[in-house]
């Protein structure tokens, strides 16, 4: 996931099929940020599976929101307080970490995570298919949908995504309950995985017990997507697609299960305590990437925003990339050089974070 964030990051110029889509479809580029939230669902399903500690918790949130807001003002390069936006990727992720601490004071076990995915997955597409049923043809348009007002009426038009022009806002409040559906049901997988590790059923045969119940679980997922297009079209007449711009539960539940299958794989492969030294030492960027996941996945947004940004050079523009691509002599595509220099450049720089045990943390 953080390879093909970097790598999607480092495009001078995205084409329309896979950059994110205008509204209800769901393109390549889509699927990133909500395979990072349902792996950090898992995440921190291992790290509040015993207690959750309050205040480190609160920290956490508090960092998250407050970097958020920076973020926001370097990518777009608004540091003007009458239009900075309050609302963004790393705000919503504040939200996700605040919301699955609070249930997992509520619940540990992967039974009750099932349970709380399956409940905000039908309460979201109750509000979806609920404001739907009111907009002309029944259907969820720029125009007619839950998420521009709401967010327009709680943090005012200009400190939202687009100043409120487009009509609704991807990081969002509507588009958080979405993500806290990514990030349950990737905390049902966490605590599935945790639990054979403390029964001891990670090594030989064992490594394969987790087969069955997330598999099980990935097919239940599948399951409730479809009913979550179904039960509305039934019931009201309304289409629920799948959708990244209001994240919406046929989505998110989709992701999740093809992210589940995914991180059954590497437990399969990794979670052992005999592995072979060649697939250690294949594995070891990798490893490093996910342990340093936000410094990688928001620090690679923010590099390539500035590299990237179109700069007047006589009669011409171009961006510091390719200026400092072209002043390399002997490459002969420029986007594939660039895009693999950055690449070795996140690579790198996490694996020697990782060799000396340095990680970003909030």
């Amino acid at each position: 996931m953080l390879i093909a964030s970097v790598a999607v990051n480092s495009l001078w110029a995205v084409p329309e099929w896979f950059g994110h889509a205008q509204w209800a479809a769901t393109h390549p580029e889509d699927v990133i940020f909500p395979i990072f939230v349902t792996l950090s669902g898992c995440g921190l399903a291992f790290a509040m599976q015993r207690t959750v500690r309050v205040m480190p918790l609160l920290r956490r949130v508090i960092i998250l929101f407050l970097a958020g807001l920076l973020y926001n003002a370097i990518v777009l390069n608004s540091w003007t307080l009458e239009n900075w936006r309050i609302t963004g990727v790393l705000q919503l992720y504040a939200a996700v970490v605040i919301a699955l601490g609070v249930l997992h004071v509520l619940t540990r076990s992967w039974v009750g995570w099932a349970a709380i995915t399956a409940a905000l997955a039908a309460a979201q597409t109750l509000v979806l298919a609920l404001y739907a049923s009111g907009c002309p043809g029944h259907l969820l348009t720029h125009a007619c949908n839950p998420s521009g007002p709401l967010d327009m009426a709680v943090f005012g038009a200009h400190h939202i995504y687009g100043l409120g022009i487009p009509g609704h806002d991807p990081e969002g409040l509507v588009a958080v309950l979405g993500a806290l559906v990514s990030a349950s049901a990737g905390a049902t997988i966490g605590h599935l995985l945790s639990l054979r590790t403390h029964t001891g059923q990670t090594t030989g045969k064992g490594a394969r017990a987790a087969v069955f119940p997330v598999v099980t679980f990935a097919a239940a997922l599948l399951i409730v997507a479809e009913l979550a297009v179904i039960v509305p079209e039934w019931i009201w007449g309304v289409d629920i697609p799948m959708m990244k711009r209001l994240w919406t539960p046929p989505f998110a539940l989709r992701i999740a299960a093809a992210t589940s299958l995914a991180l059954l794989a590497g437990h399969l492969l990794l979670d052992r305590r005999t592995v072979g030294a060649p697939l250690r030492t294949l594995s070891f960027p990798l490893l490093s990437l996910g342990r340093n996941s936000l410094l990688v996945y928001f620090g690679s947004h923010v590099l390539t925003s500035q590299l990237n940004r179109p700069l007047a050079s006589g009669s011409t523009i171009s961006t510091k990339a390719e200026d400092l691509i072209t002043a390399l002599p002997g490459f002969p595509n420029p986007q594939v050089t660039w895009t693999a220099l950055i690449l070795l450049f996140w690579i790198s720089l996490a694996c020697v974070l990782h060799r000396f045990k340095i990680y970003l943390r909030p």
